[in-house]
């Protein structure tokens, strides 16, 4: 007889859960993490054996200018750029009237 894991698989694969009105599919089992945190433990010793690079930063060009971060656009112009300036007067006409439009009866 199969086990209770075998019995749950739905063609190979567990079935999907539904939430909310909409099928929800489970793609990653235990198994497939269980796989990279064993990559991983192997991977920590090749990460630890690099070194820190001793040749300066390289300046990135922009137009044949260097970027220099945040210092080519301070704080203050970019919120006076993005803040709107507030209306002098209401653009809306005011009307009298109204605004009543003659229909046909049915």
């Amino acid at each position: 007889m199969s086990s209770n894991e075998e019995s749950n698989l739905k063609a190979g694969h567990p079935p999907a859960v539904k939430a909310g009105g909409m099928r929800i599919t489970q793609h990653k089992s235990g198994k497939e993490k269980h796989e990279k945190d064993v990559n991983s433990e192997e991977g920590d010793d090749h990460i630890n054996s690099l070194t820190a690079s001793t040749s300066p930063p390289k300046t990135t060009l922009v137009s044949g200018a260097p970027v220099r971060g945040n210092a080519d656009f301070p704080t203050e112009a970019v919120q006076h750029f993005h803040n709107k300036p507030l209306p002098t007067h209401d653009a809306r006409p005011a009307h009298d009237k109204a605004n009543h439009i003659q229909q046909p009866r049915k």
